[in-house]
């Protein structure tokens, strides 16, 4: 193998961050190559009137010379252009793109790779970013909040009084059937439905327009539908429901109190329950803070560092920034429509926030000698089993055959633990939550 320090590189500025290195490889390792890919072809080759071993090496080159010229192209090409890198100081941030190759026998193998490198980065401040946190405390109409969702979920319903007009907080037992310019549509019509009132969990308006009326009532409402609507035959279309109210039910909320609370769970009383939900609630605004926070110093640092980032990098960032809007669409039974010009732009401007971002972490992790141990990265693994319901070990297989998938939780680990690491260094300002007291 030719050494480092022997082999001739060259290096050309191509604009920006691009860069094309020029180098050979020498005859004698063309050469080396070649005799081994065809000695490795012979033993194995079977050709009609040849002893297994015995075939020509004309004759396998006239047979094989593609495949063999592939594999040897396969082999030396990765393996200079390392040493080329090497020679050369050149630091890529992106796969090379290679020109074409012509590999003859006896000859150097000119090879031209065209790479992005890493831009020059003097890192701006990180320690002491200001923040602004509000007090995680909860106080007693934060667990009077918790309460009323409790006290909700284990609601019975009883017949409401004759007479009674539907107010918000009832549920209405209705028969509806919905028209667009006077023809029913497909998922309109429903008999026997339980609409709780006040929810907000049907069509703007429709509720608010059974409101008031009683059991007994037959009368049609108007409402407009979303322009985000999931159907797309009836975004921002009207429509009217022609309905019938059958009956008016009134929820029945068990009063809170000890015995409220050995229903809810394992509590030993009221007392118990409460604590329970005030560490509950504390630890969520914690969990919340903490991810808005990251979100802020990501985006600050990548502000602070003002550098120009590969084509590659931004292009990649698109495409994330683009697959997970289009995900979010389809879970809503949408499309993504193509982006306006303007559209386009702040999707770019987007992603080379994120790839400038990505950058700095690096940068910071290597400064501060910040890495991500087996540990932390098991300890993920075992969220990620838990949340997907897979033992750790199916999980940690899955990704670990995946090094694209390995990479990214890898890199997703670190700039997390980078991000707390700077917001541990932040000066954070604490502001009071409005609420009453007793806060915990």
């Amino acid at each position: 193998m030719t050494s480092v320090d022997s082999l001739e590189v060259s290096v050309s500025d191509k604009g920006g961050l691009k860069r094309e290195l020029s180098f050979q490889v020498p005859a004698g390792a063309v050469n080396q190559a070649l005799d081994g890919a065809y000695a490795q072809v012979a033993r194995s080759a079977k050709l009609k009137g040849f002893r297994a071993g015995k075939v020509p090496r004309q004759v396998l080159k006239s047979r094989f010379g593609a495949e063999v010229e592939g594999q040897v192209l396969q082999k030396l090409v990765p393996d200079f252009y390392r040493q080329a890198l090497a020679k050369a100081d050149v630091e890529p941030l992106t796969n090379p793109e290679f020109g074409p190759f012509e590999l003859t026998e006896g000859q150097p193998l000119n090879v031209v790779a065209t790479v992005e490198v890493k831009p020059r980065i003097t890192l701006a401040a990180y320690a002491g970013i200001a923040l602004t946190a509000t007090d995680p405390g909860v106080h007693d109409d934060d667990v009077a909040v918790a309460h009323r969702s409790l006290r909700e979920a284990m609601a019975t319903l009883e017949p409401a009084p004759d007479g009674h007009a539907a107010a918000s907080g009832d549920v209405a037992v209705i028969d509806f059937l919905g028209k667009v310019d006077g023809v029913p549509f497909e998922g309109g019509e429903a008999k026997g439905y339980s609409l709780s009132l006040g929810d907000g969990r049907f069509i703007p308006g429709f509720e608010d327009q059974v409101i008031g009326h009683k059991a007994g009532d037959r009368f049609d409402i108007s409402v407009t539908f979303p322009e985000d609507y999931h159907a797309q035959d009836l975004k921002g279309r009207d429509a009217v429901f022609e309905i019938t109210l059958h009956e008016i039910k009134n929820k029945v909320l068990p009063p809170v109190d000890d015995a409220f609370a050995t229903q809810v769970g394992d509590f030993a009383d009221l007392a118990a329950l409460n604590g329970t939900l005030r560490e509950e609630i504390r630890a969520k605004r914690e969990s919340d803070q903490n991810r808005a926070h990251r979100h802020e110093v990501f985006v600050k640092l990548a502000e602070a560092n003002r550098f120009e980032v590969p084509e590659a990098w931004i292009a990649e960032e698109i495409g994330n920034i683009v697959d997970h809007r289009r995900r979010m669409a389809a879970v809503q039974g949408q499309a993504l429509p193509e982006p306006s010009e303007e559209e386009k732009a702040q999707l770019r401007d987007d992603a080379i926030l994120q790839a400038r971002g990505r950058l700095v972490i690096t940068e910071i992790a290597k400064a501060e000698g910040i890495e991500v141990t087996d540990q932390e990265f098991s300890r993920e693994i075992a969220r990620l089993a838990q949340e997907y319901q897979r033992s750790a070990e199916e999980i940690m297989q899955l990704i670990r055959s995946n090094p694209a998938e390995t990479h990214r939780l890898g890199e997703h680990l670190l700039k997390n633990k980078v991000l707390d690491w700077v917001i541990a260094k932040a000066n954070v300002t604490v502001v009071p939550r409005g609420g009453n007291e007793s806060a915990g």
